[in-house]
Order: C-alpha cells, then sequence, then structure tokens
C-alpha cells in the first residue's frame, strides 16, 4: 500500500511539474529535471495502465484542497523549491497535462 501511495504522489507531483511548465511558471529544464530524479528513485513516471483524465478529474474533485467546490492545485512557481496552492489554473492547460499522461 505504501508503494501505491508514493507512485500516486509521485505522479502528482510530475502532472504538477507538467502543467507548472505548459504555464510558463517554472522553465523545461526544472520539469526535465524533477522527471529524471523520479526515474532515478525508481518512482512510476506514469499513472496506472486505463486511467483517463476523467478519471483524474474524479479523483482531484474530493482532494482535501478542494474549497468551496473549486479545485485547487499545489504548482510550483519559479526557482526549483518554489510551490503554490492555487485554484488559478488555466483549465485547457490542466486537461492537456491530463492528456499527456493519459492519453485519453
Amino acid at each position: 500500500a505504501d508503494f501505491m501511495v508514493q507512485g500516486a504522489v509521485a505522479t502528482g507531483t510530475l502532472m504538477a511539474a507538467d502543467l507548472s511548465c505548459r504555464m510558463g511558471w517554472i522553465e523545461k529544464d526544472l520539469n526535465d529535471r524533477i522527471i529524471a530524479i523520479m526515474k532515478l528513485a525508481k518512482l512510476p513516471t506514469e499513472p496506472p495502465k486505463g486511467m483517463t483524465a476523467a478519471d483524474f478529474m474524479e479523483l482531484m474533485s474530493v482532494d482535501k484542497k478542494v474549497a468551496d467546490g473549486k479545485l485547487r492545485l499545489v504548482l510550483l512557481k519559479g526557482p526549483l523549491g518554489g510551490c503554490i496552492v492555487t485554484g488559478d489554473f488555466d483549465p485547457a492547460k490542466l486537461q492537456e497535462t491530463l492528456m499527456h499522461f493519459t492519453g485519453k
């Protein structure tokens, strides 16, 4: 069970980095560095087979960071280590990220 939690956290971190990069909040080289670190740690870099963008949206809708019905995400901003909890993100870019990771 611990590995499932680690895998979920690793995949979520990679998705957050991808979305942050798509929004121009971090540089691509930082996103690439995060991917490399996850691979070195032998953590999953892809979601479980069969997961769809809709599955992720459903899971995120019941996350503890949802406030007053609005999805909030932990995203990276600025240099390594900079992060924010925000509901101010581009929903289209979130969909691009989810499609990038799931292909569906």
